[in-house]
């Protein structure tokens, strides 16, 4: 079946299109999502009714072929409690489907909800039909989105980038095909370190393509005795002063103290 494409999903140079489908295919899976955990509302709603022997519609439809006992009333035979358990059981795993790739399930969830509210209103089976004409109604609102949805997530499926939509993989996945032998870090970082050392090696005034190495350890002026430009350090004890050691004394009538102070502190 071929659907219209959605001309924002399209594929675009330089992975433009990244960014636009990556947020369209995180609306359909949180569609997938709200309709899911909506549907285990539901279920339990319907398991408990099941459970008091109640008929409702939708999951009570097929155990209903299988009895001719009255269906207006309480009373059901424990045979239609576990059918009917049975089908909402079933309700439930459709619902989960459709939360993975196979988003068909969330269009049939959707038609499952507008039935059961069609029927809740056209026929009366107990006087409880209001409450699965209420959640009929809830289920056709959570899942309305998934007829769209279904279309655009197979336009996504067929484009490049799914599903992940990454610009930063997408660099990766350039690199490593525009990239020799690969894209490899390691490799890469020492092939461009060795065309720096052929560089260097080919440089003028170099001798059999290395530098020499110079020994900062032994002086390298024979005239000053020093090590190259450095200028040497004089590491001579200086010579103490013996007046600079003695105890400063004040001179008498010197001393001042705050006891003695004009000054008024706060």
């Amino acid at each position: 079946m071929e659907f219209k494409k959605n001309p924002e999903l399209i594929e675009k140079p330089d992975h433009a299109h990244y960014p636009v489908c990556r947020g369209r295919l995180d609306e359909i899976n949180d569609i997938g999502r709200r309709t899911f955990f909506y549907t285990i509302g539901v279920c339990c709603i319907l398991a408990l009714f099941s459970l008091l022997a109640t008929p409702m519609h939708l999951v009570g439809w097929v155990p209903l072929m299988f009895t001719l006992k009255d269906a207006t009333a309480f009373g059901m035979s424990a045979h239609f409690s576990i059918s009917q358990l049975s089908m909402c059981f079933v309700f439930f795993i459709i619902a989960l489907l459709g939360t993975t790739s196979r988003k068909i399930f969330n269009v049939i969830t959707f038609f499952l909800y507008a039935l059961m509210l069609v029927i809740s209103i056209l026929v009366r089976l107990t006087p409880f039909d209001f409450i699965t004409a209420i959640a009929g109604a809830g289920g056709m609102f959570v899942s309305i989105g998934a007829l769209k949805g279904y279309s655009d997530f197979k336009q996504l499926r067929n484009t490049e980038g799914y599903p992940i939509f990454s610009t930063i993989l997408a660099d990766h996945d350039d690199q490593k095909k525009h990239s020799p032998n690969g894209y490899n870090k390691k490799r890469f970082d020492k092939l461009l370190h060795e065309k720096a050392m052929r560089e260097r090696n080919i440089a003028p005034n170099n001798t059999n393509g290395q530098q020499p190495v110079l020994n900062l350890t032994q002086p390298q002026s024979p005239v000053n005795n020093d090590i190259g430009a450095m200028p040497s350090l004089n590491v001579t004890s200086p010579v103490r002063n013996s007046a600079v050691g003695q105890k400063f004394v004040p001179k008498a009538h010197k001393e001042v103290f705050f006891s003695d102070c004009t000054l008024k502190i706060k």
